[in-house]
């Protein structure tokens, strides 16, 4: 049944049938050689007429990591998996599917290697569920590539994985900056109102994002005159104070006379079709709208040129939404719903079992799976495909639209461009945020579990919305989750309408001060954050890990709360309500504890490995330093690139030797790929009671504007030496 080529030394594909291609892998498998192959090294293969189905055994210790963007532990063994993009706002334990589909897993055992099901629908992954020793694979098609990285190393078997499907997406430093949203901010005035209050209270802000009460009537790529007048003259004045705005967009195009998106992708025959090449009729925000179908090259360039209304006004960045895609209804469906109103026309003593069949079909009409398999495709080549066989591939399109066009409108530089639905090779262009969360101190812990498992997948700039976004937050979990966001790579406060504000004025004074710390703290930590984040992208290697893929020991294993941002520091999030302290397991190595309250103190234990309650106030954060690692820290700024940073601070535990390159560059184009970019390497030797410090510069293009260093360096006693350094 199967084909096999050898990719390279760790990593085979098996091919079945006649896979679509979905853009995933970036090598030419054209010229592959492929042999015949009975079997599937790992699993036992069941294949029927409708489907594929992979078996697999596990061990009592085997750990399943990745998967992606999924809900449950970061250990993914008792649960059951569906890969369909779906728009759930309600992130419950039991839900299944997410905005995303990354079929995308890794064994680690006595037997260990990964896994990737290319194929662009439905897939079931059983991990343990129906039965706890095995795993059970369904991919519902005949047509697939399976890639099977053979390697005992987890980190090995993703670069293998992100030599498949290409590195990680670098968005400009001023993405790291702390960003603003609600659904919605209605008018200009509030938008700059927000503005002006964060540069008021000297709380740094690089974002604020524009939701979907911006349009005229929710017509993407329109603005609504009466309530933004002067759209382009905000974009331009919050400029000037370094803070960008980013514009929410969203696939379905309003069906109305005039509207010249409509026409254009009317006249051009640009949008989805049913089964008699009609024009797809779905509703979403606008009412009834239009798709347009991403799958084709030349709708992809008609759609990223509507982006110039944005460029043209100094738009850095756009937030693709709604596009898995999501359906609020279709005609069809209502009117099916309209039938079982007719039909529960009864006596009263009935009414209460009717009921339940009319709350039943008013469930059943958003997103219903028979509407996706209701429409078209036309590729390029003429071909028509039914979408729901390429379903998960609409959020990578469209945002490949956009990518595709931001280089055009925005040359040589980089772009904020995310998406909420996605698959595997979007990550190499744009990112995802962790969409529709709540303001449940349990979703704490899916964001930090989400933060591990996406970097698994090469979505390294991810965050989840801070505060949460449904539901209303008490300033207790507001403040522990900016604290958790200060580690976010895309740090962005959301929340939905109807919700109580969670911008940090709006509680108490207290809560202010604390998290004006924090986010003052989180622009202190942006020489780590940024060297760490593109040498991680360089090495393949992802920028947050869980413990257990730095350490060896059977205990890391079964820590899924705290997590390493970048390999120097180690956080330890309290994400539990009313707690003053957390339990922390301290692994191998030796540890310089910093309980984070604000850049300007630091206050340091040195701790052996072992379990230890880590006492946490409300201000702070249990982080950890790495023995032997370097932090390296700047003082806060109210915007990315408001000042050159001229001075750093090293901070570390030296036992023995300590090194670390800094990494630099503009922070805004592409020019690091030829090589523009600086380096420091900094070395610290201890000997006897003293420490000798060691800086190198390699900075040809002079991007470096480091010219003082101030050393904090402890010994296993926690004694601290401070050094300058002139460089």
């Amino acid at each position: 049944m199967f084909k096999k080529a050898q990719i390279s030394a760790q990593t085979h594909l098996y091919r079945s049938g006649e896979p679509f291609k979905t853009g995933a892998v970036i090598l030419d498998l054209s010229k592959v050689n492929f042999q015949d192959s009975p079997r599937i090294p790992y699993f036992e293969i069941e294949t029927n007429d409708k489907e594929t189905n992979l078996i697999y055994k596990m061990q009592e210790d085997d750990v399943v990591y990745g998967l992606g963007e999924t809900l449950g532990a970061l250990n993914k063994r008792g649960k059951i998996y569906q890969f369909y993009a779906t728009d759930d706002p309600l992130h419950t334990p039991d839900k299944k599917a997410l905005y995303g589909s990354h079929p995308f897993m890794i064994l680690d055992g006595e037997k260990s290697f990964g896994l990737f099901i290319d194929y662009p629908s439905e897939i079931i992954f059983d991990i343990g569920f129906t039965h706890k020793d095995y795993i059970k694979i369904t991919i519902f098609s005949k047509d697939l590539d399976i890639y099977l990285f053979e390697c005992d190393e987890k980190l090995t078997i993703i670069k293998e994985y992100f030599a498949l499907t290409g590195k990680p997406y670098i968005p400009p430093k001023w993405a790291f900056g702390f960003q603003q949203s609600r659904w919605s901010y209605f008018s200009e005035e509030e938008v700059r109102y927000v503005a002006n209050k964060y540069r008021e209270l000297d709380i740094p802000l690089d974002v604020i994002y524009t939701d979907i009460d911006y349009m005229d009537g929710y017509k993407v790529f329109t603005i609504n005159r009466e309530t933004f007048p002067n759209y382009e003259g905000m974009v331009k004045d919050l400029a000037q104070k370094g803070i960008k705005v980013i514009p929410i967009i969203d696939p379905g195009v309003k069906i109305e006379e005039g509207y010249h998106v409509y026409e254009e992708g009317k006249m051009n025959k640009y949008f989805c079709v049913d089964k008699n090449r009609e024009d797809f009729v779905a509703a979403v925000w606008p009412g009834l709208t239009h798709f347009p179908d991403f799958l084709n090259s030349d709708v992809r360039k008609w759609w990223g040129r509507q982006y110039k209304i944005f460029t043209d006004m100094g738009i850095k960045g756009v937030w693709n939404d709604m596009n898995e895609p999501s359906i609020f209804y279709t005609p069809t469906r209502v009117q099916k719903l309209f039938e079982s109103l007719e039909k529960a026309k009864v006596e009263e003593n009935e009414l209460g079992q009717k009921l339940s069949l009319i709350q039943e079909a008013i469930k059943n009409i958003p997103n219903n799976r028979e509407d996706y398999k209701s429409f078209y495709h036309k590729l390029d080549d003429g071909t028509l495909i039914n979408h729901d066989l390429v379903h998960n591939l609409y959020g990578l399109k469209m945002t490949e639209a956009a990518s595709e066009a931001l280089k055009t409108l925005l040359p040589n530089e980089r772009p904020l461009l995310l998406s909420r639905s996605s698959y595997p090779g979007l990550h190499r262009m744009a990112s995802i945020w962790m969409g529709d969360n709540m303001s449940w101190w349990e979703h704490m812990l899916v964001n930090i579990r989400l933060l591990q498992s996406l970097n698994m997948m090469g979505f390294f700039y991810t965050g989840a919305d801070i505060g949460g976004f449904g539901g209303d937050a008490s300033p207790e979990l507001v403040i522990r989750w900016m604290q958790l966001g200060v580690f976010n790579p895309f740090y962005r406060n959301h929340a939905a309408l109807n919700t109580r504000p969670q911008e940090p004025w709006q509680f108490d004074e207290e809560s202010l001060n604390i998290m004006r710390d924090t986010v003052r703290l989180r622009y202190a930590l942006l020489p780590y954050t940024y060297s760490e984040y593109m040498n991680s992208v360089k090495e393949s290697e992802p920028f947050i890990k869980p413990l257990s893929f730095v350490f060896d020991g059977k205990k890391e294993k079964d820590i899924e709360d705290q997590f390493m941002y970048g390999n120097s520091l180690m956080v330890a999030p309290v994400h539990e309500q009313n707690k003053k302290g957390r339990y922390v397991y301290l692994p191998d190595v030796k540890w310089l504890n910093w309980t984070a309250t604000k850049f300007e103190e630091r206050n340091m234990t040195v701790y052996k490995p072992g379990d230890y309650y880590i006492e946490a106030e409300l201000s702070q954060i249990p982080l950890f330093i790495k023995e032997n690692n370097l932090l390296v820290l700047t003082e806060p700024m109210n915007y990315v690139g408001e000042k050159e940073i001229t001075e750093l601070w090293i901070v570390g535990l030296v036992t023995s030797q300590a090194v670390y390159t800094y990494y630099d560059d503009d922070g805004l184009t592409y020019n690091f790929a030829k090589g523009e970019f600086g380096h420091l390497k900094i070395e610290i030797l201890k000997e006897s009671n003293d420490f000798k410090v060691q800086v190198e510069k390699e900075d040809p293009k002079n991007m470096i504007k480091v010219n003082k260093i101030h050393f904090e360096i402890y010994d296993e006693s926690g004694n601290v030496v401070k050094k300058d350094m002139i460089i």
